[in-house]
């Protein structure tokens, strides 16, 4: 038997209203390159929040969404991971299998956890007063982003991606992977696929990146966004996504 014209009419209705939630991908771009107000002083004194998302899938833009946030603040160069934050987030469809394959995230995991709006505000405030750091942050960005009107905030914060100053000062290198990257660093990543434990990894191989930065002549913030064409980069790679 058919739904009917009501079941139709409220599918359409859910759909349209849906549509109206989801950022275009002119205004993610215009939101990863207006100005911004970045902290002053050296780089080691800034406050990161480094982290890494798990999903559904590769293509939030079309309809992926976020089951795992993990994050870990870095303050004087050093990660704090002692103050981290955690959690898994129901994303309100099924979990392919495909993606479980990769992160080790069932639906069974995510069936009592909090909606991943929910997951999304709670992460905001976690971060707020931070500088944003994701490895190619330009995915995780995306999700973020897409997932603001439904969570009732905004990430408006300064924002880094590891894999592209890993790419300013290591440009001969081939490949600038989470993987590559702790293996030249010798950093041992604690549960791959985890999203806590790619954010501690990330955060010890981001503090590294920073020191040589520095010892480049990067003065601060603003000197490392324009050295490395930094927002320029992450709003070209977010295309993809």
């Amino acid at each position: 038997m058919g739904e009917g014209f009501g079941g139709w009419l409220g599918r359409m209705m859910r759909a349209t209203a849906g549509h109206l939630l989801t950022p275009s991908h002119d205004e993610r771009r215009r939101r990863l390159v207006e100005p911004l107000l970045l902290p002053e002083g050296p780089l080691a004194a800034c406050h990161f929040v480094v982290f890494d998302l798990e999903t559904t899938g590769l293509a939030p833009s079309r309809g992926d969404r976020i089951v795992a946030i993990g994050a870990v603040r870095l303050r004087g160069g050093v990660v704090d991971a002692a103050d981290s934050y955690a959690t898994f987030c129901h994303p309100g469809r099924p979990i392919p299998a495909a993606s479980t394959a990769i992160h080790g995230i069932t639906d069974a995991m995510v069936r009592d956890a909090v909606g991943w709006p929910e997951a999304v505000a709670a992460f905001h405030a976690y971060a707020k007063g931070a500088v944003l750091v994701a490895h190619n942050a330009a995915f995780d960005l995306t999700c973020l982003h897409l997932a603001e009107p439904r969570a009732g905030v905004s990430f408006a914060m300064p924002a880094l991606c590891s894999m592209r100053l890993s790419l300013w000062l290591d440009p001969t290198q081939t490949d600038h992977s989470l993987d590559a990257l702790a293996a030249r660093h010798g950093v041992v990543v604690a549960g791959r696929h985890d999203a806590l434990g790619d954010a501690v990894a990330t955060a010890h191989l981001f503090a590294d990146m920073l020191r040589r930065a520095e010892l480049a002549g990067v003065r601060d913030l603003d000197d490392l966004m324009r050295r490395t064409r930094m927002r320029e980069s992450i709003a070209a790679g977010a295309v993809q996504f």
